[in-house]
């Protein structure tokens, strides 16, 4: 009975081998986020980012992508208690993705950020002599998630993804949970 199970496990490996996995990848992306932060109010806005992996077959089923990123966000208070209500945040780093490729069509993945470097700031408010507060922090803030990626052709894939990001700025802790939807080019 093992040797049968192991037999047609082997055989659907070998049936569904993607090999084809592409050398290097560079990505974009867009998206929305809400979390919490600042004393628990809420917070919300929309991220834009860049990313690019070196990529390797772990086994006939298993890509694995590292790289960098860069990402944008520009955060909005939803309660207005703080002396300022919107935030810029930039933040670069290494980012990792183990995609399972089952099919040529779908690949579902695993994302995994930290960053090296990750600077919030303030929009200064001239009306009210709000000045411009910067803190930079750096290996301090990391993001897990999971999306899909949807080949159109061998070259492009576009694809979505839910992101968990955390980080610290001005003593609290911000977690933030976005959704992506970008484009990927392979080489």
């Amino acid at each position: 009975m093992v040797k049968k199970i192991l037999l047609i496990t082997a055989g659907f490996v070998l049936c569904f081998n993607a090999n084809s996995f592409a050398l290097v990848d560079a990505a974009g992306w867009g998206g929305l986020f809400m979390g919490d932060g600042a004393g628990g109010d809420d917070t919300r806005g929309g991220q834009f980012g860049f990313k690019a992996h070196y990529n390797t077959s772990l086994t006939p089923l298993f890509e694995l992508g590292v790289g960098g990123y860069y990402q944008f966000s520009r955060i909005v208070y939803d309660d207005l208690k703080l002396n300022y209500d919107d935030l810029k945040r930039q933040s670069a780093g290494l980012d990792v993705n183990l995609i399972f490729s089952l099919t040529p069509i779908v690949n579902p993945y695993f994302r995994g950020t930290w960053a090296f470097w990750d600077k919030m700031e303030n929009y200064p408010d001239k009306f009210y002599g709000y000045p411009k507060v910067t803190d930079t922090k750096k290996f301090r803030a990391f993001g897990l998630g999971a999306g899909l990626e949807f080949t159109i052709i061998p070259l492009l894939r576009i694809f979505g993804e839910y992101m968990y990001e955390n980080t610290s700025h001005y003593g609290v802790t911000y977690n933030f949970h976005a959704f992506n939807l970008g484009l990927k080019l392979n080489f």
